[in-house]
């Protein structure tokens, strides 16, 4: 008589245990900014974002709304950690590091997201970087309060053309744009002291 095969049992799939809202959204955003650093941003998939967030990918489009909506969590993300960060820089410093691998990556997906169709019209507009750079150039360049948010989005913009296009004009870290700031401080300091009408 044959033997009967003892059956082999499954192992139980992995359990989630349960999480706060707050928790399952910080987890998605940062696996999702582990993952465009990773891969490029057409690849990343919202199931690869939920499995390395140990996070249900239903919560995704509940929480979200959808893969680019998250994105544009993370970029928002991004830019309140910049922001936190202005204060902190000396005076006659960059304020932000436009050559930090983090910041590309987001101005890279801030550009990727513009190209898919995505409304990215809000993102600097009424977020904490803009304030805490107009922050800092009236309080540390001195720069009239009327001028000082104009400046602070040049000032983005310029670290932004930076950042991106860089590498195209042999700019590759913070030392190659030190002769672009100091231009720029020169500006500045112009417009501290002779402010327009």
């Amino acid at each position: 008589m044959p033997t009967k095969k003892p059956t082999e049992k499954k192992a139980a799939p992995k359990r989630r245990s349960p999480i706060s809202r707050a928790e399952g959204e910080r987890r998605l955003i940062q696996a999702a900014k582990q993952l465009i650093r990773e891969k490029p941003f057409s690849e990343v998939g919202v199931r690869d974002i939920a499995l390395l967030a140990d996070v249900n990918h239903g919560f995704v489009h509940t929480w979200f709304g959808g893969k680019n909506e998250l994105l544009l969590a993370v970029v928002r993300d991004q830019l309140l950690a910049l922001a936190e960060a202005v204060p902190l820089a000396a005076p006659g410093t960059p304020a932000i590091n436009f050559f930090d691998p983090d910041v590309i990556s987001m101005v890279r997906l801030v550009l990727w997201l513009d190209l898919e169709g995505v409304d990215t019209s809000g993102l600097f507009g009424n977020m904490p970087i803009l304030e805490a750079l107009t922050a800092r150039y009236v309080e540390i360049e001195k720069i009239d309060p009327s001028m000082a948010r104009d400046a602070a989005i040049q000032a983005i913009s310029i670290g932004l053309g930076a950042g991106t296009f860089g590498p195209l004009l042999g700019m590759t870290d913070m030392d190659n744009i030190v002769p672009v700031m100091k231009l720029w401080r020169h500006i500045v300091g112009l417009l501290a002291e002779h402010p327009l009408p």
